[in-house]
């Protein structure tokens, strides 16, 4: 059966993610909807994908021809917030055809149009979705499932600054979220009371989101992220999982292949089927630390995750182990330009499950990076693929 991609970004406080961008409103729309051309990825020929401007030609059939990317493709440009209000606000949501609805994430834009394509039970809740991606939220689920839990204290975003240095000068290092937290944005590692102010400052502009949680920094051995896939019938089937690439708390990448600890894969699927039975559905990710013997939720993420279109690619290639990065590059670098730079004969050769995978060149004109994903056989072919690119200034 075919799908109908409809992959919008919702991040309405989020504006911290992107550090290079001088934070225009019509600006952080225009990448918001660019990243929807990462899922092109989990596309296959019979599917229909909404974006807001089409993909070079050349990179599309260069997807094709590795069972990924579709020619359906609807264009729906606007000023909304996102796709799904471009869509909503074209009135274009019944035209849309048949075909089962792939959401990036659910929330009130997609249950309407899911009402609209007659297909409600596929959608999750939006209040769900707002619940279940709440530092709030995971507090409780912790209790009632009896896990375990770093030790946190809640402080409100009016009053941070004392609380936080008498927990500075208590344990030295401090790790502190926001009850939400978009793409990451409000996450923070504090070492020094100078630390303080530039925090007070970046919650300071965030209005919605009033209560922080800190935590005494634990030493991360790894993390993880685990994703399922919840049908309609509310059982979970394991989607994939990567192991996420970290400097400090910002995330940089994320590798598969390999397996996953045995911990982790336990609490993961104890954890979903927790909130499958509360009525999760769609694609969920949630993300694990383990530190020493200990494994603990760090975060749930219900929607699709950052690396969900890569894990659908590596399972097309069939490839035995990836890892996906960033370079960067001017404005209006092309695919051209990255065969150029790589060599063709090292772009992903699905046949053979193996090569480089660039996407997100729409939002590379205005972020400066490019993403990219290496696949091959082992984690020494990886990293050759991707030392390929560190050579270059792009």
């Amino acid at each position: 059966m075919s799908r109908l991609f409809i992959p919008a970004v919702h991040l309405p406080h989020g504006r911290e993610v992107f550090k290079p961008l001088p934070y225009r409103a019509s600006q952080f729309r225009r990448v918001l909807k660019a990243y929807a051309e990462r899922a092109l990825l989990q596309c296959a020929a019979e599917d229909a994908i909404v974006l807001a401007a089409a993909p070079e030609a050349e990179y599309l059939r260069f997807l094709m021809d590795n069972g990924m990317g579709t020619e359906r493709i609807i264009l729906c440009p606007g000023a909304g917030g996102n796709l799904a209000a471009d869509i909503l606000g074209k009135e274009i949501a019944g035209q849309l055809g048949a075909g089962v609805p792939n959401f990036y994430i659910h929330l009130e834009e997609e249950w309407e149009i899911a009402q609209t394509l007659g297909a409600r039970e596929r959608v999750m809740h939006p209040a769900l979705t707002r619940m279940f991606n709440t530092a709030y939220f995971l507090l409780r689920l912790e209790e009632d499932m009896n896990i375990p839990a770093p030790p946190r204290t809640q402080v409100r975003s009016s009053r941070f600054a004392e609380p936080v240095r008498n927990l500075l000068r208590e344990h030295g290092k401090l790790f502190v979220r926001g009850n939400e937290s978009c793409g990451g944005s409000q996450t923070f590692t504090l070492e020094r009371e100078g630390d303080i102010a530039p925090v007070v400052r970046i919650i300071g502009r965030n209005r919605i989101i009033t209560r922080y949680f800190a935590s005494p920094f634990i030493a991360i051995d790894e993390s993880w992220n685990v994703q399922y896939a919840i049908g309609p019938d509310g059982e979970p089937a394991f989607f994939g999982a990567s192991r996420q690439i970290m400097s400090g708390t910002a995330h940089t990448g994320n590798e598969g292949g390999g397996g996953i600890p045995p911990a982790v894969e336990r609490l993961a699927e104890a954890t979903v089927r927790r909130l499958a039975s509360m009525g999760a559905r769609g694609i969920l990710g949630i993300d694990f630390i383990s530190a020493g013997d200990a494994t603990y939720i760090a975060e749930i993420n219900a929607r699709e995750n950052t690396s969900t279109p890569v894990i659908a690619a590596a399972k097309k290639a069939g490839a035995g182990r990836w890892r996906s990065f960033k370079i960067p590059v001017a404005r209006g670098f092309t695919f051209a330009a990255f065969a150029a730079l790589c060599g063709k004969d090292r772009l992903l050769n699905a046949a053979r499950g193996r090569g480089l995978l660039p996407f997100h060149f729409g939002a590379s004109s205005l972020t400066g990076y490019l993403d990219v994903a290496a696949f091959g056989e082992s984690p020494e072919e990886v990293t050759a693929l991707q030392s390929i690119l560190s050579r270059y200034n792009c």
